[in-house]
């Protein structure tokens, strides 16, 4: 898709209409309308270098075969910068120092090689609004992300964004601060082994999201505690990054423990076991929807919804054995 194209197509968006219209879909549509275009215009494929859900982002950007921009949608109206150390985090799990932020509205590009313990004061490489791309400058500001993100142009040696990150690089060169970033990520993950949610950390971590998000995955959290009482196979489990409800099947040669059900408190996800619900004898409808069931929280309603098919799952357990 050319600039031209591209721009004619955020033209044509009716964003009360399109985007927001009291839609559940806010940020998907974002997602879909918005942002996968303007990828697919600096080059990125939407088969080959896009996934949708690696490890529960909205999108990663992969070449090579490797993880090299993490992109996070938000709802129209949020701040951009709101709860942006997660995403440090997740540049340091996937290795990965980009990361590209959106709200539709909004749009900026972060490099964690400049800031390694804290983005929250961080200044963006890159960032632009939607009134910029579809205003008379738009063009401008397209060949600019182009240099800047665009496949071909990625981090080249001696391109527009290697050397604007070595500028802004104090007393280090780029290379010294990849090996510091490698070395970061690593301690990160040796760090994160260890370490065991708790209730109390549960709760914590749900402070730094909107009251929507976090009333939802509160009532999601005591449905899987109250889950407990109607199997008595069912059991829940505190891991590193988020807590779990498992079911001991019984069965030869021996004892399996089926993953069910999980909530990350941190980015405010949730994600059905599919493998394990699999050995269990559940009706096809419902498995079926739980692949569809969206990942992220969103209002009460949604936390409802999941609540209903996990429970009905559940029933459907003690039903057909």
């Amino acid at each position: 898709m050319s600039f031209q194209r591209l721009r004619s197509h955020l033209k044509s968006i009716q964003i009360k209409e399109h985007i927001i219209a009291d839609r559940k879909g806010n940020k998907e549509n974002i997602k879909s309308k918005i942002i996968v275009p303007i990828l697919q215009t600096m080059g990125w494929h939407l088969l080959r270098d896009m996934d949708f859900d690696h490890q529960g982002l909205d999108i990663v950007l992969f070449k090579d075969g490797n993880p090299t921009v993490i992109v996070e949608v938000k709802s129209w109206g949020d701040p951009l910068e709101e709860d942006i150390n997660q995403y440090l985090e997740y540049s340091f799990r996937l290795n990965c120092p980009w990361i590209f932020l959106s709200t539709g509205q909004h749009m900026a590009l972060y490099c964690t090689l400049l800031n390694q313990q804290d983005l929250s004061e961080a200044e963006p490489i890159l960032a632009f609004s939607f009134d910029d791309l579809v205003g008379k400058e738009g063009n401008k500001v397209l060949s600019q992300f182009d240099l800047m993100m665009g496949k071909k142009n990625f981090f080249k040696k001696n391109g527009t964004l290697y050397l604007h990150v070595a500028e802004r690089l104090s007393g280090q060169s780029i290379e010294e601060a990849q090996i510091d970033f490698v070395k970061s990520a690593s301690q990160h993950v040796r760090d994160d082994r260890t370490r065991q949610l708790t209730v109390e950390s549960f709760l914590s971590q749900l402070r730094h999201h909107s009251r929507q998000v976090s009333g939802a995955l509160v009532y999601l959290h005591s449905k899987i505690v109250n889950a407990q009482q109607l199997n008595n196979r069912l059991s829940l489990r505190y891991r590193n990054k988020g807590v779990g409800l498992e079911y001991e099947s019984v069965g030869n040669p021996g004892n399996e423990t089926l993953n069910l059900f999980d909530i990350y408190p941190e980015s405010a996800r949730i994600t059905f076991g599919q493998d394990g619900w699999k050995k269990l004898n559940i009706t096809a409808a419902t498995f079926d929807e739980m692949k569809t069931v969206p990942r992220k929280a969103q209002s009460f309603t949604w936390a409802r919804e999941v609540g209903n098919l996990l429970e009905r799952a559940i029933r459907e357990i003690n039903i057909f054995g």
